[in-house]
């Protein structure tokens, strides 16, 4: 009978600690820790060309720009809580913001809401002169509280194409180590040809040769009439890259965004909100667990 009182006693004092363990984990705010955290402002190409074609999502062929959403929701995914990005998107030779950066936990429904709907039906001109949209970036970053790494993603074809007797500068004027960075190239190497998508977003063909300035009109007789055709222009990109001192990837893979600008050179150890709920939620769940556990060890016949 004591031995029964005492297994009793055992038990209740078992129950009674694990539900105050799982109240605890009820209540229990936040706790500032130190972590590894990240600021980005995602800039997206949506000029035409981001509308090739050359990539592939679950078997399926998918739109560069496509393929750079999908990357985008993963990152949201792998960034840590207490990190922030924003979304901007550019075309024509500007870099608009969209969405300030905002923590990812917090604001990630908002942040996928808001990925969504960045697309070309947004673009305010043909041209794609990525060099200044670069350039646009960057400020748009400085302007940014407190300031945010940049990731520029695009294919870097340049639309109208540079002309090589005057190249562009104006990156020069930029202070130098005032923002880090990614360029991130997208696109396969080879050529494809470029969709013509109207203002309300429906494809009307291709553009065509003579439909889209040549480096010949611009006295460039060695470069080859392909810019109706698009590839990601790894060597321009990688160029640009170099002169601000950014870092450079191609996109190959939905996760490949995320593994590059993990990277721990772009993190920012700060005190971090973290919820440690699930440690005294654990406990109890591990005393129930050992308390109660069956008794597997076969019991020796009752003698006769």
């Amino acid at each position: 009978m004591r031995s029964l009182r005492l297994a009793m006693d055992k038990d209740s004092r078992a129950i009674a600690l694990a539900l105050a363990l799982l109240m605890i984990a009820l209540v229990m705010p936040r706790i500032e820790l130190p972590r590894d955290t990240y600021d980005y402002l995602l800039v997206f190409d949506i000029s035409q060309s981001m509308n090739v074609e050359d990539y592939r999502l679950d078997g399926s062929p998918v739109s560069r720009l496509a393929f750079a959403h999908e990357a985008a929701r993963r990152l949201l995914r792998d960034l840590p809580c207490g990190s922030r990005v924003g979304w901007a998107a550019f075309t024509g030779y500007r870099t608009i913001p969209l969405l300030a950066p905002v923590e990812v936990c917090a604001y990630y429904n908002d942040l996928i809401a808001s990925l969504d709907q960045i697309d070309g039906r947004m673009r305010w001109s043909n041209a794609s002169e990525i060099t200044k949209g670069v350039y646009w970036s960057v400020l748009t970053a400085q302007e940014t509280n407190p300031r945010a790494d940049v990731v520029f993603i695009t294919d870097g074809q340049e639309a109208p194409p540079l002309d090589l007797k005057y190249p562009p500068t104006l990156l020069d004027d930029l202070p130098k180590q005032t923002i880090h960075g990614w360029l991130i190239g997208a696109g396969a190497y080879t050529p494809s040809p470029i969709p013509r998508i109207d203002e309300e977003g429906h494809r009307q063909g291709y553009w065509r040769a003579d439909e889209v300035l040549q480096p010949s009109a611009l006295g460039d007789t060695t470069s080859p009439p392909i810019e109706h055709l698009s590839a990601v222009r790894e060597p321009h990109l990688q160029k640009l890259a170099q002169q601000l001192g950014f870092n450079y990837a191609h996109l190959t893979g939905p996760a490949s965004l995320s593994e590059a600008i993990r990277d721990r050179r772009y993190a920012r150890r700060q005190p971090t909100p973290t919820d440690l709920y699930w440690l005294p939620a654990s406990i109890a769940v591990l005393l129930l667990a050992i308390r109660f556990r069956p008794d597997w060890r076969r019991r020796e016949p009752d003698a006769v």
